[in-house]
């Protein structure tokens, strides 16, 4: 085992700051799996979240400890119904026909209208809200910033959990992009043809709606006192749409919300899901060291490192495939390729492909835990 030298905190500092650490940190996505090994079914888990929070730790603990967590629990924090991310039709474990062990489902549902587009345009995004959670959760903004408030106190409690088990918490804030938002609620399909068939009225929604998404994230983090940003992006890379789309609807927003954060002093987890490597490039114009690029193993890390190395932080990427069917040699052998090539000089957090995937095998998780405390860069 590498000895160390470094604490978590510091050690995943320095990777963000872009030095070379003691050893480089490993900080795995962790939820469903945690559950799944454990015992506890998925619908017990969100009707009890102090035997979530306890799988997660009894987790942690099991795998012999890794240098964080990216979020204290199954909920993100929340201070109020000025929601930073998308409101999304969702399906619970045990509801709607979905089984009691089975993971939460999203579902692609047209929720927002093109006269929304207008009511925006008029009352910004926090103005439309107001009338738009009512709408689609069915249930008066009283009670839905009531629920807000209660999962805040739950993810307050939760991170102080983890604070006394010794263990940071890398968000304080969820947040979305202007893009994802009106993908989710519009659908892929529905937005898609909105940006080719009235590119100026998406261009002015999104323009009112940025200034909000800026400001709430900036509240979530000052409610939290925990200055790390989740941003996950999925709709919007180059697997979807040509890089003028990106350009025009995509990067401009994304730079003015991290340019923003930065400058509040936070560090953004830019959570990349699909295949952005076109995209690659123009992460150099975000703030350097202020970032960390988390890939979930369809965008090409090596390529990343090639063209971030000097500049963002990365972290990633063993494939879900690999923890679930691979076999251990390989996720140790694979783990060793991503020290040796994109820890290479520093700036690197060894971390799963997006989430720990609910029927990983536990030695394959455990190996990619214990990777990066007994192997060193080749070079």
């Amino acid at each position: 085992m590498i000895t160390e030298s470094m604490t978590p905190e510091e050690r995943i500092r320095a990777a963000v700051d872009l030095d070379v650490p003691d050893r480089v940190p490993v900080v795995p996505l962790m939820g469903q799996f945690a559950l799944r090994y454990q015992d506890v079914p998925q619908t017990e888990a969100y009707r009890n979240p102090p035997r979530a929070l306890q799988a997660l730790i009894d987790t942690f603990d099991a795998l012999g400890g890794y240098d964080a967590v990216v979020g204290a629990n199954l909920l993100w924090p929340r201070y109020s119904w000025r929601l930073s991310a998308a409101p999304t039709r969702m399906r619970f474990p045990g509801k709607g026909g979905v089984s009691e062990d089975a993971q939460i489902q999203a579902m692609e549902r047209e929720i927002m209208t093109l006269e929304d587009y207008d009511t925006i345009i008029n009352r910004g995004w926090n103005g439309f809200c107001e009338e738009f959670l009512p709408r689609v959760a069915g249930r008066p903004l009283e009670k839905i910033d009531a629920l807000q408030k209660a999962i805040l106190e739950i993810s307050l409690g939760d991170a102080k959990a983890w604070s006394e088990h010794g263990v940071s918490v890398l968000g304080g804030s969820t947040t979305w992009s202007c893009t994802m938002i009106l993908s989710v609620c519009r659908t892929l399909t529905q937005f898609t043809l909105d940006l080719y068939r009235r590119p100026d009225k998406v261009e002015a929604v999104m323009d009112a709606m940025v200034s909000d998404l800026i400001e709430n994230t900036i509240n979530d983090i000052r409610a939290t006192d925990n200055p790390w940003v989740f941003f996950p992006l999925e709709r919007g890379s180059g697997f979807y749409y040509p890089m003028k789309i990106f350009e025009r609807f995509g990067f401009p927003y994304l730079k003015k919300m991290v340019d923003a954060f930065a400058a509040e002093g936070f560090t953004t987890i830019l959570h990349f899901d699909t295949d952005w490597t076109l995209n690659l490039p123009y992460l150099k114009d975000l703030p350097k060291g202020k970032c960390i690029c988390e890939l979930d193993s369809t965008t090409d890390i090596f390529k990343a490192k090639e063209i971030l190395k000097d500049h963002m932080c990365i972290m990633g990427d063993v494939p879900a495939s690999l923890l679930s069917i691979g076999t251990t040699e390989d996720v140790v052998a694979y783990c060793e390729k991503l020290i040796d090539i994109v820890g290479k000089g520093g700036g690197f957090i060894l971390s799963t492909g997006c989430e720990c995937p609910i029927d990983a095998k536990f030695d394959n998780v455990k190996a990619m835990i214990d990777t990066p405390k007994n192997y060193l860069p080749a070079n």
